[in-house]
């Protein structure tokens, strides 16, 4: 998954995600059966469920476009996310639509309830990459909150698509700890990744020029 930085590229790659991938993760959702079914039974039931799944997250795409979120469309992300949390919790789709909830809760000026959301992803163990993304944002989430030491903790280096998000969150985090040399040192570091990946990030340049000696 390529690197991510604002909203609404992650509203693009969830979405891209699941064109990619939705249709497929219909017959692999494990749904819990009574023993009393026959095996066709079981698979019958099992892919009822998971398409069910797979609507509720289609839902909660439509209503999750890029930019400011309306009032209906903050109400229907958090209706869908409930029913896949509540009814496919161990999914890849119920990840996602708490990644999403957690951006409803922060355009809501709610941090707490946006760090119990993004915690809520990192507790499922599920996929690597929406728990790596999940971590980021936590991060930033505990770093506006004022816990610059908590958030700082989570952001350990990793050889994935998430070290340059890791290094720029850490540089800021630093940034609002008041320790510049160290926020320096980490903005340099992802610029030097982001140049070696070929990623143009206005933003990162911005930001270390704020910075310089």
């Amino acid at each position: 998954m390529a690197e991510m930085k604002t909203e609404e590229e992650q509203v693009e790659a969830l979405k891209r995600w699941w064109q990619a991938n939705g249709k497929s993760l219909i017959l692999t959702i494990a749904v819990t059966v009574g023993g009393v079914l026959s095996w066709n039974a079981y698979q019958d039931q099992q892919v009822s469920q998971a398409e069910t799944a797979s609507v509720y997250f289609q839902q909660l795409m439509n209503s999750s476009p890029a930019g400011q979120l309306s009032d209906s469309d903050m109400a229907e992300i958090r209706h869908n996310s409930k029913l896949l949390k509540a009814e496919f919790g161990s999914s890849t789709y119920a990840q996602f639509a708490a990644l999403m909830v957690a951006r409803v809760e922060v355009q809501e000026g709610d941090l707490t309830a946006a760090a119990a959301e993004l915690q809520w992803v990192l507790t499922q163990e599920g996929d690597a990459e929406v728990n790596a993304l999940a971590t980021v944002r936590l991060a930033k989430v505990l770093s506006a909150q004022g816990q610059h030491n908590e958030a700082l903790a989570l952001l350990v280096d990793g050889d994935d698509a998430w070290q340059l998000g890791r290094l720029e969150t850490r540089g800021d985090v630093l940034v609002a700890q008041g320790d510049v040399d160290a926020a320096r040192e980490a903005y340099t570091a992802a610029s030097v990744l982001a140049a070696a990946g070929g990623v143009n990030s206005p933003l990162l340049s911005l930001k270390l020029d704020n910075l310089a000696q």
